[in-house]
């Protein structure tokens, strides 16, 4: 539960805005919550267990808990205590139970990585080699109540030679400030033999922590994959879209593409993890299709899983316009790629509306069809922007979304995200676009749209014709941007 203490005068949009619940308290705190603490998590050598003290300065709430309903995360934990006071786990209601514990109490309690990571399908929870991946949302135990200005910290006691990897921002060598997302949302702690380096590019500091398996690719190869994909992004919103991020590399055995899989995750901060090509040398990593497409996800709002046509969608978009602007193909093999694309989404899917398509894809496994519909109606919003008055573009609309909520701490649906979008261009344009595919099971027709833009397609291939009606926003879709 995610709570924001109601103050004097605070405003109600602003708390509608945050999406956070209302419940009033007092100056302090309720029972179940606690507006300061402090984690200090001892990893050993072995990485058999976690070990975890959370100490509670101005009085401890009466239960902790973990964010996720997850059997083997509680299964996990067990030498709870309290300094002073009572301290137990309740296992079936999945909560940490303190008596009435004094101000500066604190509690420990022992998590094996072992049973934390048993039975877990998660990229998240995972032991490769000397090294282990958990969530922290199912570690780090804490008020029952959370509010969202709450005060946390937390302290890594590391063992010998092992290594951390973190999305949260440092205040000092293994101490780290843990925002209240930390707590909510997944995100990766990583632990054991990692390789480090850091790699500074389009403005940002990437963190990346290398697990050591077998690899081809080299300290360098990083650094020019990483700043190459990070530069890409840049040419969208004039720089990169954080400050910060931490990147988790995992080689894995095999051949083919030099990316098998990425994700990008925002708890505690922004964070990508990307599954590699063991066989991959570093020639073959700059300006490859994963790291572009997970970077720019932290452009966006949080969307909602169910509402991927918009997230993926417009992400995909861009994935495949942005090395087509950084010059890395020509004009008409970047509307082939985009045209190829399209077809595979067309040929996709379960036959259902595209809204329910997105809301069951990962049961349905429609992602072709979800993510290339999401990027048809892009191009489709992208062309009707730049084809009116002003300056307006999708590109515009891109940057407004990181400056007005890709930071916000909530999650968003496609319905807010558009009226946000509605609002900046001055009419429904965003919302009617949506509310006119959604409901329907076929992709989002185009042909009038390519005929409009000069684009012959003939057996899958396409012809550029220069003479078309709207052939400067054709060029201009590929170039770079300008202006707010």
């Amino acid at each position: 539960m995610f709570q924001r203490r109601r103050r004097p005068r605070a405003s109600a949009a602003l708390t509608a805005l945050l999406g956070l619940a209302g419940c009033a308290h007092g100056p302090g705190r309720g029972q179940d919550g606690a507006l300061r603490w402090r984690y200090r998590v001892e990893v050993p050598a072995a990485l058999d267990r976690l070990r975890v003290e959370v100490c509670f300065p101005d009085g401890a709430p009466r239960r902790l808990k973990i964010d996720e309903d997850d059997a083997a995360a509680v299964e996990a934990v067990s030498e709870v205590a309290a300094d002073t006071g009572e301290a137990r786990l309740d296992r079936e209601a999945a909560t940490i139970v303190l008596g009435k514990l004094p101000a500066g109490a604190c509690v420990r309690y022992s998590v094996a990585t072992e049973l934390l990571l048993a039975g877990s399908g998660s990229r998240l929870r995972a032991r490769a080699g000397e090294v282990v991946s958990v969530d922290p949302r199912l570690v780090l135990w804490r008020p029952a109540t959370l509010y969202y200005e709450a005060d946390v910290a937390l302290e890594l006691a590391l063992a010998e030679g092992v290594k951390a990897s973190v999305p949260w921002p440092a205040t000092g060598e293994n101490n780290f400030h843990l925002p209240v997302t930390a707590l909510m949302w997944a995100s990766q702690a990583v632990f054991g033999g990692l390789t480090t380096q850091t790699v500074e590019a389009a403005g940002a500091t990437f963190s990346v922590a290398i697990v050591d398996q077998p690899r081809k690719l080299g300290a360098a190869g990083v650094e020019k994959w990483i700043a190459t994909a990070a530069e890409t992004v840049a040419t969208l919103y004039g720089t990169f879209p954080t400050e910060r991020m931490q990147v988790v590399v995992l080689p894995f055995p095999g051949g083919g593409g030099p990316v098998y899989f990425g994700m990008a995750l925002r708890g505690g901060g922004p964070s990508v993890q990307l599954l590699v090509s063991s066989e991959a040398a570093d020639h073959a990593f700059p300006g490859e299709w994963v790291a572009i497409h997970e970077f720019l996800h932290h452009g966006m709002p949080f969307v909602q899983q169910a509402d991927a046509w918009l997230s993926e969608g417009f992400v995909t978009y861009y994935t495949e316009i942005l090395p087509t602007r950084r010059g890395f193909r020509s004009e008409s093999a970047g509307w082939q790629v985009l045209i190829d694309g399209f077809g595979r989404g067309r040929r996709d899917g379960s036959g259902q509306p595209l809204a329910q398509e997105s809301r069951e894809m990962h049961e349905t496994h429609s992602y072709q069809r979800v993510y290339w519909s999401g990027a048809a109606l892009a191009l489709l919003a992208d062309v009707g922007l730049r084809s009116g008055a002003g300056e307006r573009s999708l590109d515009a609309a891109m940057r407004h979304l990181l400056r007005c909520c890709a930071a916000t701490p909530r999650v968003w649906t496609a319905a807010a995200a558009l009226r946000e979008l509605d609002a900046w261009a001055g009419s429904p344009v965003f919302t009617d676009l949506a509310a006119s595919w959604l409901p329907r099971a076929e992709f989002p027709v185009l042909e009038a749209l390519y005929r409009k833009l000069g684009l012959d397609v003939l057996d899958g291939e396409v012809k550029i014709r220069q003479s078309a009606p709207a052939a400067a926003v054709r060029r201009a879709i590929f170039a770079r941007p300008s202006g707010p």
